[in-house]
């Protein structure tokens, strides 16, 4: 079971659910219009192999601070996830960021590296530049918070739409319109339009050169962030193995905890050996591609 508590770095409050009490830690950052929860089924097969995992519900979301007072750039999460790191006690941490805090998670490696062990991408953004049309949807579909948007998105990013039960889209659309969200979207989707691809973080990964080991772990069938991108991006940046799994679109974590969970670990505890225990999910095709270095 997870425990819940609040911190506040940067002055922002902000929600973390951990999973574990004991081991290095793990820090799990979430996608836009999601929260810490999105990693129940994932985290505790972590924690249950010695590790402690944090997730965050990022500002502007979940249970956590919301408003326009905050920069929803790279500019102000770099600095907020060192803010946060120091407020949970560590000095360097097994990074993920899934989807949004994909591009966090990467700026944040790219710009603090002696902080972070590993760094694993889930269907993240921030890989390949956005088209206008790309970015234009996202933007628009913030303005829509109703229950049948919120239950439209969820289904579009998840092979199963099952996973996601009425309660628990009451409860995203409950948090979701809660107070200070409707600005804080807003402000997401001006980052949308006017910023993001300025954002983009594959050179700066490819510019550690193999410094942080990294793990692109994607739904083969993602029509949110499209496999390609990873495809592309493994080829380009050092140090890095992307692991596509079929049947399975946005939300790998989710949809494929066992399988997730067994990469993560075999990537923090860097032997490529490592096997989860017990009965994986029902055996998806892997597709694992390691970066070969063409520098002549």
């Amino acid at each position: 079971l997870a425990i819940q508590y609040p911190i506040s770095p940067l002055g922002k409050q902000l929600r973390v659910m951990q999973w574990g009490m004991e081991g290095p830690a793990v820090l799990l950052l979430h996608g836009l219009g999601s929260r810490a929860d999105i990693w129940r089924l994932f985290a505790p097969l972590v924690a249950a192999q010695g590790y402690r995992c944090f997730a965050i519900d990022m500002p502007g979301h979940g249970l956590s601070w919301k408003g326009s007072d905050f920069d929803y750039s790279i500019t102000g999460h770099v600095p907020l996830i060192e803010a946060i790191c120091q407020e949970i006690g560590e000095t360097s941490v097994d990074l993920i960021g899934s989807s949004l805090g994909g591009i966090h998670a990467a700026a944040f490696a790219a710009q603090r590296p002696s902080m972070v062990r590993s760094l694993t991408l889930v269907g993240a953004i921030g890989l390949k530049v956005m088209t206008p049309e790309r970015c234009e949807w996202t933007a628009s579909y913030l303005s829509d918070m109703s229950r049948d948007s919120i239950a439209a998105r969820l289904a579009r990013a998840v092979f199963d739409p099952s996973i996601f039960d009425q309660a628990y889209i009451e409860e995203s659309y409950r948090i979701n319109n809660s107070p200070g969200a409707a600005s804080a979207w807003s402000a997401i989707a001006t980052y949308y339009r006017q910023g993001i691809n300025d954002d983009t973080q594959t050179q700066a990964l490819a510019a550690l050169k193999g410094a942080v080991p990294i793990l692109l772990l994607w739904g083969k069938d993602d029509p949110t962030v499209a496999y390609e991108g990873a495809l592309e991006a493994v080829e380009v940046i050092a140090g890095s193995t992307l692991v596509g799994i079929a049947e399975t679109k946005h939300m790998p974590q989710l949809e494929r905890p066992q399988i997730s969970a067994e990469y993560v670990l075999r990537l923090i505890r860097k032997d490529p050996a490592y096997q989860l225990p017990g009965k994986a999910d029902a055996s998806p095709s892997l597709e694992i591609i390691r970066h070969q270095d063409r520098t002549p």
